[in-house]
This record gives structure tokens, C-alpha cells and sequence, in this order.
């Protein structure tokens, strides 16, 4: 007999469950629990799943897995369920059996994943009477567990009559059936090509009658989406590593707290995204106002003044998953027009992403417009959380806002209440992320990297100073991906959804870790104090503080490592695949990065806001050129502005040139940098003379140029030359213009800046020390 493909043949099965049943006695002998069953399904079935994303739901969709679609079934049958008891069904009348609530969400969750296991077999995916295959599949698992006969009946129909011509009897088999239409309602191409009402009522009446018999005219469920607020004051407060840490570690278990939340009280497949200070989920229609207010009430229990906002959709059903917002049909959204305001907005939200309007009509609509309902909430929020401090009392020595209350015995300061739990949270926390690179290298590169010292104390830094080292210098990373967001919308069902989100969070950690990897090399992450403080990661972006000469390695190989990642290309394969006759052009996932160098006594939030500035100059150059870019600046002397832009213009505009070419794209930064070892050659004292002739004009540098190429060996001298002519050729990659004049190391800009050139950043890159950081921290 053919075994499932999460484990081993019908024989094997039977004797680990004979094993299994002779170690808990009485336990299983017709009272095990349907929350034991669910758990027992998940960690011999369901885990395995997870991870054959080879397997499909349905062969017409290459891109939706069976996982995603079992685990997303789950959901929706769960939160459906749950709508119902709120409209007064009773288990029994759902299910036929008296069960407690939490064990008959258990129920409904392992009917959602089981309903198509007859699909799964031994890493094949089989389509044709799959519901039959299903049943014996699921009767040998549930023998096996010894499982009381009604209970058995149960969850075989569920299966055997999934399908609405199967002719689903009980309430809980219509959930079931109801789900899976859901589920797949985004990704089904009968439903996509329906274009006009007629076709939709055609294609969708059977299942629009189901969802009416089951919930009438009110529809079951609703979308959350939530986003915390004004983060980077709640992390970035103060310049104390262990409060940034703390404060970080912090939001990272309000992630795990929402998580908790929705396992205790719904389910955690519900859940479509979360992480990231940041989540999307369904739950029950008649709850939604609920489940809003509890969350928000346990960000500001947690941390007294972060708060996130959470909005909720109308109540949706099987057409708008399906077809997006009103009006469902094509024939009426190619016939919607609108002058002035009216007219821009329908170009941004059809034209200004796809050619065709019909493929923009899925679930992606409704995301569209929950995340612009978020940032009007965002905006119209009247009210901050505030601790007052009255003028008697003395303020805390970290943030100088509140009132003191508790004292640091360690560094003998009082402070607040608040800054005293980030503070001890990052000392003492869980060190998530410290944590995951450590089990990243162990996975895939075989090396053990100890968290503690010999002397058993931890090997993270303690503070800033210890970070930075001997240079007296940190690089403030902060790394996004570009045009996610828009990609995100276009996802025509919540799989597809969960599906770009997981890799995306996959991918980023993976190319963070491998550039970590790979620019300070094993010997110094075994047997030094690790040399990085991740302040966030999740979704598509990072924030991370290095010591100053690992900055810019670091950054390019976080995008060179991103869009190398399996992964990626396989999304980005599916994306080209599924849109291609409707994308404006060819999608390509990609980062931009904004890299801030400064001394380590500035304020880590104006590090922050740099950096962000400087990401946004990276992403403007990512728009036209459609690759993962970089901008980064080194802060020499104190400066009063936060602007990016203001301080790029400051530093380097002169009448008619610009001395700098920055922001640049991956591959050019990956150049600039050879470019700069071979500039390196050059003695310490004519490399500050060129850059002070850079200053002087054009001419004046070009020439001084010459004059120090024919003082070097004549061995070399070919060499310095060659590199001065890179300089001016890699800088036309960022423009398709023929026309522009280059002469040397200066480049005619095509916009506005005039003359410019990259030879001040290459010099720049030596004196900072990262020429001498590459690939395996090696030189």
C-alpha cells in the first residue's frame, strides 16, 4: 500500500501507533480529544506539508500549494464556525456531537486541513479521486489513533463530501465545502474569466446559495489589518543599546502574543500574515470590533505608550474574495470612467499597476483598500499615549521625558518605568534574532556558533561603544524592499497572500545571515563578540548596526544574497508567470538600502532618520533602473539637519557639479568597491590630495590626476588609468542616454546635478576601511 507523504508506509504507521498507544494506555481508548487529534495531525502531517511546496492544490495553479490552501481552508472554516456560534448555533446542531467550543474550533480546523489529503501521496500530487483516496487515507490515520466511531464519522464526510456535488448534509460538512470555495476563490480560473454578470451568476450560484443558507444576508467574515505605531520613537528613544534591544524584543513578542491570541481564541491559521509589528487576518464578522479592540489594548498593556492601529473591512463573502470590491464584473470596470480627481484615482488604482483592469479584480482589491483605510487612521488619530511627569519629580536618566521611579544597580541611573523594562529586556531577553542566525549557521553551514564565552557571559555587545570597537564608528543599516507593497495588492486570494509574505520574510533573514556570513567570516563569529545588533527584521525590511568598515560590504551582499535566494527567483517566476500579460513591465523583486556612517556618541534615532532618508534617495534610483541600489553618507563632523537630501546637497553641490554620484545600483556598488581596492595602491597622501582636488574643479582634479599617475612605477601607471576610465564608464549604467558627455572620472548628469563623479566615494570607501572587508571577512 502507497504511504502519505508526510510518513512512512500503512505498516510502519501501525506499528508506531501500536508502540505509541502501549506508552499512554487508557488515554486514547475512545476519549482522546479532538484538540489531541488536531496536535497529533499537525506534527506528523502538517509540518511536512509546510514544506512540499512542490505539492499544488490544483495543477491549472503552479503557485498556490496544497499546504497553503489546506492551512487557509482551515482557517476560514474555523472563524466560520465561530460565526455561527455567535449567531446562536450550538455544536450540536453544527457537528452532531456535544462538544466544548475550543474542541469544536479544533474540529473544524482539522476537517479544513484533512479535506484534500487524498491528494498527498508520496511526493506526487494526485488529483483524480482524490475525495475516495482521502477517506481511506484519513480512516487508516484515524484507527489508528483508536478513535470513538461518531467522532471518525464526523471527519469522514467532512472529506467525502467537500464538493458541493457531493451534497454536504451537516452544517460542519457545508463549512467544510463553503471554506474550500473561499479558499480558492481568488485562484480558480472559471472564476477570473467570468466577465460579465451573467457568467459570475453562472459560475458562482452554487456557492453563493450555500453561503446564503448558511448565513443569510449577513456575510461571515472580515479582514483585519494592523500596523503599530510610530515605532521608531518607541525603539529608538534613546541611544542605549540595551533599551533599542529591549524595545525591540518587546515588539517582537507582541507579534507572538497576537499569535497566542488567535491559537486561544480562534486559530492560528486565521491568521493570513503577522510579523514585523504588523498582521492580516479573518475573523468572525460579529466579533470584528472585538477582536480590534482587544488587540490594541494589548500593545498599550504591554508597553504603556506603543500602540498600533487596527482596521476592519465590511463583511465579505464568496464574491469578494473572488472578484474584489463592486463592481465584480469586467463589462462595468472597463466602463468606468471619471474626470479630474475621480479620473486619477481610478488610474491609480487599475492603470498605474496593470494594463488590464480585469486582472486587478481578486482579493488584492481588498487589501488595497483596508491598507489605505489604515493610513487615514493613521493620520486621523487625535491622540498619543502620554506619561505625564509632574515639575516635582526627578526625570529619568535615559529618556529625560518621565518620571523616575526604579533604579539601574548596574549603571547606577534611575529611570523610568518604561525605560527601565526595555533596559532589562535588553539585557536579559530571549535574543530572537542573535538566536535564529545561530540556528541558521548551524543548518546550513555545519558550524556551531557559541552564544556565551568561555566565561559564560553572553557574546552579543553590551553597548554601542563595545559595537563599534576600536574604529569608534557604526553603520546604521536599513534595508526595503522595493515595489513589495504593490506586488502584495495584486494577490488575487489570501494563499497567494500568505505565500509572498513567507518568502519574502524567508528570504530577507536568509540573505542577512548569509551576509553576515560572508563579510565577517567564521573564525571571527565563533571567537569574538558578535559584531551586529539586529534591531528588526521582518516582512521585506532590516535594520542593523555593524561596526563602520563592515557598513557597505554588508549592505551589498543583504541585496546580492536577496535576489540570489532560490526562493525569490521561484516568486518572481510565478509573479512574471501569472501577470505577464497584464504587468506594465516584467516584475523583479529586489532591496534598497540606506547606509548611515557616523561616530558612535550620535543619537541612534537621527541615525534612523538619516538612513530612512537616505533608503528613499535608493529607492528613487530603484524605480528607473529596477535593481536593488544603495545610498549611504558618512556623517565626519556634527550636523543639525536630519534630511538626507538637504545634507547630500550641503556636502557635495557646487556651482555646475556634483561630487558625488550617488545613490548607486547593486552591481555598480559591487564595481565601485574594486575600484577603490585598486585606487587604494595609491600612497595615503596623494589619495587626500585627490580628493582635495575633486574640490577645486574639474579640470584641477583631472589634471592633478594625470600628474599622479605619471609619478607612480610605470607598472602601475596603466593600471591607475584604466581605473580613473572605469570611474567615468560604470556610471553611465544608470542611463540609457547616449548622448552624455564623459571625460575621465566626470560624467555629465542627464537630470539636474550637472557634472559628477564616484572618484570621492571610491576614496571615500578606503579611508572608511572597506576595501579591506570582503567575502569571508578576507581582504
Amino acid at each position: 500500500m502507497v504511504g502519505l507523504v508526510m510518513g512512512s508506509s500503512y505498516v510502519i504507521l501501525k506499528r508506531q501507533m501500536k508502540t505509541y498507544r502501549s506508552k499512554i494506555g487508557m488515554e486514547v481508548k475512545g476519549n482522546m480529544s479532538v484538540y489531541r487529534i488536531f496536535t497529533d495531525f499537525q506534527q506528523e502531517f502538517s509540518n511536512r506539508l509546510s514544506q512540499a511546496d512542490y505539492m499544488l492544490a490544483d495543477t491549472r495553479i503552479p503557485w498556490v500549494s496544497l499546504y497553503d490552501h489546506l492551512s487557509l481552508t482551515a482557517g476560514i472554516a474555523v472563524t466560520m464556525t465561530k460565526e455561527l456560534l455567535s449567531r446562536g448555533r450550538s455544536p450540536n446542531n453544527i457537528c452532531g456531537i456535544d462538544l466544548p467550543e475550543n474542541e469544536l474550533r479544533a474540529l473544524a480546523c482539522l476537517c479544513g486541513f484533512i479535506h484534500d489529503i487524498g491528494k498527498a501521496r508520496m511526493g506526487e500530487t494526485k488529483y483524480y479521486n482524490h475525495v475516495q483516496e482521502g477517506i481511506k487515507y484519513a480512516q487508516e490515520w484515524l484507527e489508528s489513533k483508536n478513535i470513538q466511531n461518531h467522532l471518525r464519522s464526523v471527519i469522514l464526510n467532512a472529506i467525502g463530501r467537500h464538493h458541493l456535488r457531493d451534497g454536504p448534509q451537516t452544517i460542519l460538512e457545508q463549512v467544510i465545502c463553503l471554506a474550500d470555495s473561499y479558499a480558492s476563490a481568488g485562484d480558480r480560473p472559471e472564476l477570473s474569466k467570468a466577465s460579465t454578470v451573467s457568467e459570475l451568476v453562472q459560475t458562482a450560484n452554487e456557492n453563493l446559495d450555500l453561503e446564503h443558507s448558511l448565513f443569510g444576508d449577513h456575510k461571515p467574515l472580515c479582514f483585519l489589518l494592523g500596523d503599530t505605531d510610530a515605532i521608531k520613537e518607541y525603539i529608538y528613544e534613546t541611544s542605549s543599546l540595551p533599551e533599542i534591544r529591549g524595545a525591540s524584543e518587546i515588539l517582537l513578542s507582541l507579534d507572538e502574543k497576537v499569535r497566542e491570541l488567535f491559537r486561544e481564541h480562534l486559530a492560528a491559521e486565521s491568521l493570513i500574515y503577522c510579523g514585523g509589528g504588523g498582521f492580516l487576518a479573518i475573523v468572525p464578522a460579529s466579533q470584528a470590533e472585538e477582536w480590534q479592540k482587544h488587540i490594541e489594548a494589548l500593545y498599550l498593556k504591554e508597553t504603556h505608550i506603543a500602540t498600533i492601529t487596527v482596521v476592519i473591512s465590511e463583511p465579505v463573502g464568496y464574491m469578494d474574495i473572488g472578484r474584489g470590491l463592486i463592481p465584480y464584473d469586467d463589462e462595468q470596470v472597463r466602463k468606468l470612467v471619471g474626470r479630474g480627481i475621480a479620473g486619477d484615482l481610478l488610474f491609480s488604482h487599475f492603470e498605474a499597476l496593470l494594463q488590464n483592469r480585469a486582472r486587478r479584480k481578486n482579493f488584492g482589491e481588498v487589501v488595497a483598500k483596508l491598507s489605505s483605510q489604515l493610513q487615514q487612521a493613521k493620520r486621523q488619530k487625535e491622540e498619543a499615549s502620554f506619561l505625564e511627569a509632574l515639575p516635582i519629580y526627578s526625570r529619568c536618566h535615559s529618556c529625560g521625558k518621565r518620571a523616575s521611579a526604579k533604579q539601574d544597580d548596574v549603571k547606577a541611573e534611575w529611570l523610568c518605568d518604561i525605560c527601565y523594562e526595555k533596559r532589562c529586556n535588553g539585557r536579559k531577553g530571549r535574543r530572537v534574532f542573535v538566536r535564529r542566525f545561530i540556528e541558521w549557521a548551524k543548518t546550513n553551514k555545519g558550524v556551531e556558533i557559541p552564544l556565551k564565552n568561555s566565561e559564560g557571559k553572553p557574546r552579543f555587545p553590551e553597548d554601542l561603544d563595545a559595537l563599534a570597537g576600536d574604529e569608534g564608528r557604526i553603520a546604521f543599516l536599513y534595508v526595503d524592499g522595493n515595489n513589495m507593497g504593490d506586488l502584495l495588492q495584486l494577490m488575487p486570494s489570501p494563499a497567494s497572500y500568505r505565500h509572498f509574505s513567507q518568502v519574502l520574510h524567508s528570504a530577507i533573514s536568509d540573505a542577512l545571515f548569509s551576509a553576515f556570513w560572508n563579510a565577517f567570516g567564521e573564525a571571527r563569529l565563533r571567537n569574538l563578540s558578535l559584531p551586529f545588533e539586529i534591531i528588526a527584521l521582518g516582512g521585506d525590511d532590516l535594520v542593523a548596526i555593524v561596526p563602520a568598515s563592515y557598513g557597505w560590504a554588508l549592505a551589498v551582499q543583504v541585496l546580492e544574497e536577496f535576489e540570489k535566494n532560490l526562493g525569490v527567483q521561484k516568486l518572481e517566476c510565478e509573479l512574471n508567470e501569472r501577470l505577464k500579460d497584464a504587468l506594465l513591465k516584467a516584475a523583479h523583486l529586489s532591496l534598497s538600502a540606506g547606509l548611515a556612517i557616523a561616530d558612535v556618541k550620535y543619537p541612534v534615532r537621527f541615525l534612523f532618520d538619516l538612513a530612512e532618508g537616505l533608503l528613499k534617495e535608493a529607492k528613487r534610483l530603484a524605480r528607473t533602473t529596477q535593481n536593488g541600489t544603495i545610498c549611504h553618507l558618512w556623517l565626519r563632523a556634527p550636523v543639525i539637519s536630519e534630511s538626507a537630501k538637504v545634507l547630500m546637497d550641503e556636502l557635495y553641490k557646487r556651482e555646475g557639479r556634483y561630487l558625488t554620484a550617488r545613490p548607486y545600483t547593486k552591481d555598480q556598488a559591487k564595481e565601485l568597491i574594486g575600484i577603490a581596492r585598486e585606487l587604494s595602491t595609491l600612497a595615503t597622501s596623494q589619495r587626500k590630495s585627490l580628493a582635495e582636488s575633486i574640490e577645486k574643479g574639474i579640470h584641477v582634479s583631472l589634471n592633478y590626476a594625470l600628474y599622479q599617475a605619471a609619478r607612480i612605477d610605470k607598472d602601475k601607471q596603466e593600471t591607475i588609468i584604466e581605473t580613473f576610465e572605469k570611474l567615468g564608464t560604470f556610471m553611465s549604467k544608470n542611463t540609457k542616454s547616449q548622448n552624455l558627455k564623459k571625460f575621465w572620472f566626470w560624467q555629465e548628469d542627464n537630470q539636474d546635478k550637472g557634472w559628477q563623479t564616484a572618484l570621492l566615494d571610491a576614496l571615500e570607501l578606503i579611508e572608511l576601511g572597506a576595501t579591506k572587508v570582503g567575502y569571508g571577512g578576507k581582504s
